[in-house]
């Protein structure tokens, strides 16, 4: 390993600053066969401070596994009822505004058998359903953007 000694640092760097702390998060690609057409939709929620169009996602529990993370701020969120992935598709990483936190989620996909008729981010959420050939086109977070162009095609 190899020391760097403050006097070999550039002129005006007086300290390192240590890299942001990483959150893990879990977030769910709901989706359901398209009604009209051979393909599949795919749910939008948007999001509560940016109204942005994204997917569910938020913090996992203590113990909670990525998967199980997932169903549940898809029910929290959209009143999402279904089957998640044993395993996650990918991932994307994004930083809010107003914190210096990187976030990174883990996405799994979730076959959406019904939605809930309350649940309780009910009233702070709109979500749509799209087709899944655009979804990536109407999501506000680039790297969701990128994941979702890569599985979604």
């Amino acid at each position: 390993m190899q020391t760097i000694l403050a006097s070999a640092l550039p002129t005006g760097v007086s300290t390192l600053r240590p890299a942001p702390a990483a959150v893990v998060q879990a977030g769910a690609i709901c989706y359901r066969r398209a009604r009209a057409t051979d393909g599949y939709d795919v749910l939008l929620i948007s999001g509560r401070s940016t109204g942005r169009w994204g997917i569910p996602k938020g913090h996992l529990e203590a113990g909670e596994t990525t998967k199980g993370a997932a169903a549940r701020e898809a029910f929290e969120e959209a009143g999402v009822v279904g089957v998640a992935t044993e395993h996650s598709v990918g991932g994307f990483t994004y930083s809010k505004d107003d914190d210096a936190l990187v976030y990174r989620v883990r996405v799994h996909l979730i076959a959406v058998r019904a939605i809930a008729s309350d649940y309780p981010e009910r009233s702070v959420r709109s979500s749509r359903w799209v087709p899944a050939s655009i979804a990536a086109y109407e999501v506000g977070q680039p790297g969701l953007r990128n994941l979702l162009v890569r599985i979604l095609g």
